[in-house]
């Protein structure tokens, strides 16, 4: 059975958006959804991938790329309950709220010992909102939220290891994202 006059347009069409994109041409607004469609049909969705894959090749050949990263969990708490999430952790079920400074620099320097570049901190998003023990936790050590003490213990890491850090806090506001900055 032949494809209908619809899904015949829709082949020629994505076939123009993947010859353009292997042409290095950009894609317009009307080409992203006609992407975005390809997901609903295998083969286009393997054309696709073909054609990302030839794109990779001829850019980068067999070269894969890495980051040396040391993955330090700043803390396993998180105001959201996300079912899937296999990370966050209710506080009756985590030693302490927050890792300590000395145990952040300590994991950092062995992972600097061993090459790593990068540190890569996460940590659940606001969990001072929902929980009284991380509240507790930051008012202990001097600080006013998570993102206070990642920062601080990003800092500290960079300063003493060397390690680019890397924050993975969750949504921030406009002011909270320009005090990454610095």
């Amino acid at each position: 059975m032949g494809l209908s006059l619809r899904e015949k347009q829709r082949v020629n069409t994505l076939d123009t958006v993947i010859n353009n994109a292997l042409a290095d041409c950009l894609p317009t607004t009307e080409h992203l959804q006609i992407l975005v469609d390809a997901a609903d049909s295998p083969d286009q969705m393997a054309a696709l991938m073909s054609a990302a894959g030839a794109l990779r090749d001829r850019e980068f050949h067999n070269v894969v790329t890495y980051s040396k990263k040391v993955f330090i969990p700043l803390t396993h708490l998180c105001r959201d309950v996300c079912h899937y999430c296999t990370f966050a952790q209710a506080p009756k079920r985590v030693a302490a709220p927050y890792m300590s400074i000395d145990a952040v620099i300590e994991s950092a320097q062995q992972a600097a010992a061993l090459g790593c570049k990068e540190a890569l901190f996460t940590l659940g998003e606001k969990p001072e909102l929902r929980y009284s023990t991380a509240r507790d936790a930051l008012a202990q050590m001097g600080f006013a939220s998570t993102l206070d003490y990642a920062q601080a213990v990003a800092k500290a890491v960079f300063e003493q290891t060397g390690l680019l850090p890397h924050l993975n806090p969750g949504t921030m506001s406009p002011e909270e994202l320009a005090a990454c900055r610095t």
